[in-house]
């Protein structure tokens, strides 16, 4: 999962507006960015930008096809698959290298998957290794020796996986850049962004670092790419830039090709180049829920239950308002959240948590990030506690670049995020939240939680799927997390300019697939490039 502070844009798209000029034969592709940098580690990369940004440099087993999301073979020429469905063998394709020459071998790819493991790095997504055998024990130090994770290579070309239970949705799994293979140089380096910067970060991917600084990234085709040939652009440039009028600017003369980030709408040029559409991500807030009252599931949803949720989850504001925390599709029917308030309900848990009408709860202090938005929630939740339990409130705001910092290691009670699935599965949401998750920022544990997920990984079809909703019906009958909204994608990209950008309810655009086509303008607008794009069909709804 990837997260971000997520962007609200208003629903109405105005009137459409000449596209944006766009240079001929342009073989480098401008991308803007969220300033704030990026890290190069793929074991501790965990926001949006840098998951987009890593399908350029890096490469894992399987990659994401761009316009449908299917899994397809990338750094695997070849995989096939034990009967019972628990051991997969890959053969690195023969033409995989890195960037500096060196040939990518199995190796690569256990000694990797093996780092992302070990319990002192604490790696966030190191709990979506846990359907590999012994890698839960491994990277909670229950097990020692790491030759026993099923994690094997029995050559330089053949990888063997061992699973704990069959996984359908294992190579949908390996798409994530968390499995991407490390070349042995870095495995124990702490400064990646040094190495970046000085152009010399081996990769495996379709392009390579020519240059890093705070203010801009720039790749460059790799030569050494296994599938050089389908590469189409020479360079992709990445500027940070966190004014929003900058970055329309900017679009509007032609400099940018596309913008994931924030930008000025009003200001826009060609409105209708805005790609607005909904994606497998929930913004919701979280009760820290390791201490004190708030460990208790009767106070949270008692608090839970006092709050005005009409006005939070404003439909003139939110697209897709959420009451629950997976974004209800085809195949997965998710429970029922907290949707209303209940006076009598949340009164009679208080009392049986011993906190009769809120008397000696402490203070409640929220941390957000400076964003209209999240001010106005808070100020919801805080003056309705203060007002039905005369309950305290104070809100602490910080920059929203030092806000994922502040998350893991601040003193507060309740606090936000936007979370973005990795992979098109309900575990994409619920895996993060097992006890001994790095992605659980809520250190919320409830061993029934554990012990149903934990079931799911050995079910398939609608057994599984019912299994993954009654987990989730813990989560949010608990107030463990309260969704609000799920988020949409939003994008400033041409459809006739950037061929190859796909929407997708992931928001992932491989960049191997990219490339400038021939787009004719209208009179008086300079000449582009062509792109037909289309939604990606997973039946979300």
């Amino acid at each position: 999962m990837r997260r971000s502070i997520a962007l609200a844009l208003a629903a109405s798209i105005l009137l459409a507006a000449p596209a944006a000029v766009f240079a001929q034969e342009r073989t480098e592709l401008v991308v803007s960015c969220p300033a704030g940098g990026i890290g190069f580690d793929p074991h501790a990369a965990i926001t949006a930008t840098e998951a987009q940004i890593f399908t350029a440099i890096y490469e894992g087993l399987f990659t994401y096809d761009p316009a449908t999301l299917e899994p397809i073979k990338a750094a695997a020429g070849a995989f096939s698959r034990s009967p019972d469905g628990k051991v997969y063998t890959f053969t690195i394709a023969s033409d995989a290298a890195w960037s500096n020459g060196d040939r990518l071998t199995a190796a690569h790819f256990r000694d990797a998957w093996l780092r992302m493991l070990e319990p002192e790095r604490e790696a966030d997504y190191a709990a979506f290794f846990d359907v590999i055998e012994g890698a839960r024990e491994f990277r909670t130090g229950k097990l020692k020796d790491k030759a026993k994770v099923g994690v094997v290579a029995k050559s330089d070309a053949v990888l063997e996986v061992r699973l704990e239970n069959p996984a359908a949705y294992f190579t949908r799994l390996l798409c994530h850049h968390s499995f991407s293979p490390v070349h042995p140089s870095m495995l124990a380096l702490d400064d990646w962004e040094g190495v970046a910067a000085a152009g010399k970060l081996p990769v495996n991917g379709p392009f390579a670092v020519a240059s890093y600084s705070a203010d801009e990234l720039r790749v460059v085709r790799n030569p050494r790419y296994r599938d050089a040939a389908a590469v189409r652009l020479d360079a992709i440039r990445f500027p940070f830039i966190d004014e929003d009028a900058e970055v329309s600017r900017l679009y509007n003369n032609g400099e940018i090709h596309w913008a994931t980030g924030n930008f000025d709408y009003d200001s826009l040029l060609a409105k209708e180049d805005v790609q607005a559409h909904p994606m497998f991500a929930t913004h919701y807030w979280f009760f820290r829920s390791d201490r004190g009252p708030w460990a208790k599931a009767d106070v949270r949803r008692a608090l839970a239950l006092l709050l005005p949720w009409d006005e939070i989850r404003d439909e003139e504001l939110y697209g897709i308002v959420a009451e629950t925390l997976v974004l209800p599709f085809e195949g997965y029917e998710a429970p029922e959240g907290i949707v209303e308030a209940d006076l009598d309900e949340a009164m009679a848990l208080l009392e049986k948590a011993g906190f009769p009408e809120g008397k000696r709860l402490p203070a409640i202090r929220f941390m957000i990030p400076d964003g209209e938005d999240a001010r106005r929630i808070a100020a919801l939740m805080g003056d309705t506690w203060k007002e039905l339990l005369a309950l305290e409130y104070e809100v602490a705001v910080v920059p929203p670049s030092r806000f994922f910092e502040k998350v893991k290691s601040e003193d507060y009670d309740i606090s936000l995020t936007s979370w973005i699935g990795d992979f098109a599965d309900p575990l994409a949401f619920l895996q993060m939240w097992v006890s001994d998750s790095n992605l659980n920022d809520a250190r919320w544990k409830e061993a029934g939680y554990d012990e149903l997920i934990a079931k799911s990984n050995a079910q398939d079809g609608a057994k599984r799927a019912a299994t993954l909703a009654e987990a989730e019906a813990l989560l949010l009958g608990g107030a463990a997390v309260m969704p609000i909204y799920h988020s949409l994608a939003i994008n400033l990209v041409n459809p006739e300019a950037v061929d190859g950008w796909f929407d997708n309810v992931l928001d992932i655009h491989p960049f191997k697939a990219m490339g400038f086509g021939s787009w004719q303008p209208m009179p008086g607008v300079a000449s582009g490039g062509a792109f037909a794009g289309t939604g990606a069909e997973l039946a979300f709804r």
